[in-house]
C-alpha cells in the first residue's frame, strides 16, 4: 500500500537518475548550504567533512544520557555533551537484518521487501545506492568495521576490517566471508539463561582472553584505520558496529561487578494490565524465557548492562584516539542503537516485538561547533532519517528512493516542525507512533492502543475503548498507509 506524498519524499527508485559527483571538492554549494541551514561554522571549507558513523546492536535508552538511575555510560555522556540527542527515535523493524538494511538503504522495510534476517538487500535491490556507497562514489573511503550491514555488502566500501588482526580484508569475496568471531576463547563464569532453545541467550563474566571479544577487537581495527586516515588526509565515512549488548552477553568481570544482582529490579506488570496475546512475541524467543527463574532473569539484566557499560569503555577508546589525532575537528558524528531491547517488559527479553522498548532506540548526531550541542528534543524521527541527512550535512545529492527526511532542521531548531509518525514493521505486524501514541495491528487481526501521555510503559491496551475511536481510526489509516511489497 502506498504512502502519500504528504507522509514521505519516497522516490520512483529509478536509480540511474541519481547525480553522481566525481569529486566531493567540486560540489562545495550544497555543502555550503548545509552549514548555513544547520547553523555550523563556515571555515574549512577547503576540506570535505568527515562521517563517523557508530551503530551499536541491541542498544535501547538504558543508558545514563536518557535517564537511567543504575547503568553507567560515561563516555556516552561525553559525546551527548557535544550532541543533539533525539529522545524519541525509533528503528523501522525491530531486528537486526531489515533494520540495518532499512536505515543503509534509506527504504521502508515493506519498499525493499527485505522482511527478515534471511533476506539479501543485493538480491532484492541490486542496484541501490546504499548510505556508504553514496560517500564512496563521492571520493571518500568509505570503511566498515565490525557489524555494520548483518550481511554485510562488500559492494558498498572502499575497506572492510578483519577483526582478527585489524588489518583489512580482500574486497572480493562472498558476504558471508566477513562474519567473524572468536569469543569462544574467552573464559570466566557463565551459563546458559533458560533452556537450550536460543544457544546464544547466554552470558560469561570474563576474567581471561578479554582481548578475544569483538568489541575489544572492533575498537583496536578502528584505532587502526584512525592511524592510516590521519597519515593519508582522505575524506572518510568510518562506520562501526559495536557489538554489545547483544547476546551472548559477554563482558569483561569489572563490569558485571558494576550491578550486583540485589541492586536490580526487574519490570512490574501491573495486575489490572491488558492481557497480551501470545502471538504478539516471537515465538521462538518467548520459549526460551518461559523457563527462566527469577535469578536468571536478574542475571540476564546483570549481563546486559555490563555489555552496555563494555561497548561505552570501547566507545571511549575510539573517540579518544580519533580525538587526538585530530579527526573530529572536521566530522559528524553519528551514534545509535540498531533498535531497542525488552530488559524483562512484558516477561520478554529480547527484541523482535512491536512495543516501545523493542522499537526506540538512543540516537545521537554531533556536528563541528554546532549550537545546540548538549541539547535535546522530544521530536518523533526514524532511523531512516538518517541517510537523507548525512547526505544534506556533507553537500551530497541523495538518491531519488529515500524516503525519510533531513534532521538537519532539527540539528538548527530542536523543536522545529515536522512529519511526527514512525512506521515499524516486524513478523507480519505493524505499527505506528505518534507524538502520543503507539498502535499495532497484529497479522492476526487483533489491535493494540496505548496512550503514552498516560501509560509510557504500554499496560492498557485502548483499542476498544469507544473514547479513543477517532484516534483509532485515523491511526488505522496510516497503518493502512504503510509501503508494502507487492503481493
Amino acid at each position: 500500500m502506498a504512502q502519500s506524498k504528504e507522509e514521505s519524499r519516497k522516490g520512483d527508485l529509478s536509480f540511474g537518475t541519481r547525480k553522481t559527483c566525481s569529486t566531493v571538492s567540486t560540489e562545495m554549494k550544497p555543502f555550503l548550504l548545509a552549514l548555513l541551514v544547520a547553523g555550523l561554522p563556515l571555515g574549512g571549507l577547503a576540506s570535505a567533512p568527515n562521517v563517523l558513523f557508530i551503530v551499536v546492536d541491541d542498544l535501547n535508552v538504558d543508558i545514563a544520557s536518557y535517564g537511567h538511575p543504575l547503568v553507567q555510560t560515561p563516555h556516552l555522556d561525553r559525546l551527548r555533551a557535544r550532541s543533539l540527542q533525539f529522545n524519541r527515535a525509533y528503528c523501522q523493524y525491530p531486528l537486526c537484518n531489515p533494520s540495518r538494511n532499512s536505515f543503509l538503504s534509506g527504504l521502508y522495510p515493506g519498499t525493499s521487501g527485505n522482511l527478515n534476517n534471511a533476506d539479501s538487500l543485493r538480491e532484492l535491490l541490486p542496484d541501490l545506492v546504499t548510505l556508504p556507497q553514496l560517500f564512496k562514489e563521492n571520493g571518500y573511503r568509505a570503511i566498515s568495521t565490525g557489524k555494520v550491514f548483518h550481511q554485510r555488502d562488500p559492494q558498498s566500501w572502499t575497506q572492510i576490517s578483519d577483526l582478527y588482526t585489524g588489518d583489512l580484508l580482500p574486497m572480493d569475496r562472498e558476504p558471508r566471508f566477513y562474519q567473524q568471531g572468536q569469543e569462544k576463547r574467552t573464559r570466566g563464569p557463565g551459563a546458559m539463561l533458560g533452556d537450550d532453545t536460543v544457544p546464544w541467550f547466554q552470558w560469561r563474566s570474563v576474567t581471561e582472553g578479554e582481548e578475544f571479544l569483538k568489541d575489544f577487537q572492533i575498537a583496536r581495527a578502528t584505532i587502526r584505520r584512525a592511524d592510516e586516515l590521519a597519515a593519508d588526509g582522505v575524506p572518510f565515512f568510518l562506520a562501526v558496529g559495536f557489538a554489545r549488548p547483544h547476546d551472548p552477553f559477554f563482558a569483561p568481570k569489572r563490569f558485571f561487578d558494576l550491578y550486583p544482582l540485589d541492586s536490580l529490579q526487574l519490570p512490574q506488570t501491573p495486575g489490572d494490565a491488558s492481557t497480551v496475546p501470545d502471538y504478539a512475541f516471537y515465538h521462538v524467543f518467548q520459549k526460551a524465557f518461559q523457563n527462566m527463574t527469577h535469578e536468571e532473569k536478574l542475571r540476564a539484566m546483570q549481563a546486559y548492562y555490563a555489555g552496555t557499560s563494555y561497548m561505552d569503555e570501547q566507545l571511549g577508546r575510539v573517540l579518544d584516539h580519533m580525538e587526538a589525532k585530530g579527526l573530529l575537528k572536521n566530522t559528524h558524528i553519528v551514534f545509535f542503537g540498531d533498535h531497542g531491547f525488552q530488559v524483562g517488559e512484558k516477561d520478554y527479553w529480547n527484541k523482535a516485538v512491536l512495543f516501545e522498548r523493542s522499537c526506540r532506540a538512543p540516537l545521537l548526531i554531533s556536528s563541528p561547533g554546532m549550537a545546540q550541542a548538549g541539547q535535546s528534543t522530544d521530536r518523533i524521527v526514524e532511523f531512516i532519517d538518517l541517510y537523507p541527512t548525512l547526505a544534506e550535512l556533507c553537500g551530497l545529492e541523495p538518491p531519488d528512493h529515500l524516503e525519510g527526511l533531513s534532521l538537519v532542521p532539527l540539528l538548527q531548531d530542536p523543536n522545529a516542525p515536522r512529519r511526527e509518525i514512525a512506521y515499524s514493521y516486524c513478523n507480519g505486524d505493524r505499527s505506528v507512533r505518534d507524538p502520543r501514541y503507539r498502535y499495532t495491528l497484529w497479522k492476526r487481526g487483533s489491535e493494540a492502543l496505548y496512550d503514552h501521555q498516560h501509560d509510557p510503559e504500554e499496560h492498557y491496551n485502548l483499542a476498544d475503548n469507544p473514547e479513543y475511536a477517532a484516534v483509532l481510526t485515523r491511526l488505522r489509516g496510516l497503518v493502512a498507509n504503510m509501503p508494502e511489497p507487492p503481493k
